[in-house]
């Protein structure tokens, strides 16, 4: 699946795109109809629903029909945390690890202090090694 803003590949399992946090627009099975598409799981539930005879069985009156899911998949970013580390373990006071996280303004105040004389580059071998150390585009270099 492609993302339409930015057209980077996407799996199926992201609501938002990794890349550009636009939401994904997946294809229903029932395109030919009219109706707004719908993952097949909630179309499964609206039909379960309106099938039950009980009408006491839907007590909240929840319409299914616009459901978003209240958390979406966690993305991770593109850049290797093991390339990452030892960049930033070999030249992370000139703030080279920076720069191929994306974080440009960062990394050029890296490179003239000296890793912000030196305690920016601990932190940031920690904060790497750790695994919360993120992307210029706020995403964590996990893999």
């Amino acid at each position: 699946m492609q993302c339409k803003n930015c057209g980077a590949e996407v799996g199926i399992e992201y609501r938002l795109c990794p890349y550009c946090h636009s939401e994904i627009d997946y294809p229903s099975r029932n395109q030919g109809n009219n109706q707004a598409q719908q993952p097949i799981i909630i179309q499964n539930i609206i039909s379960d629903t309106n099938s039950n005879r009980n009408a006491d069985s839907n007590r909240n009156n929840v319409d299914y029909r616009n459901f978003q899911p209240d958390c979406s998949p966690t993305a991770c970013s593109p850049k290797n945390k093991v390339v990452t580390l030892i960049l930033c373990i070999l030249l992370g006071y000139f703030g080279v690890h920076r720069f191929y996280a994306g974080k440009v303004g960062s990394g050029i105040l890296y490179f003239f202090t000296l890793g912000l004389f030196y305690f920016g580059w601990i932190y940031d071998i920690i904060k790497i090694a750790s695994g919360t150390f993120k992307d210029g585009n706020g995403l964590p270099i996990t893999k």
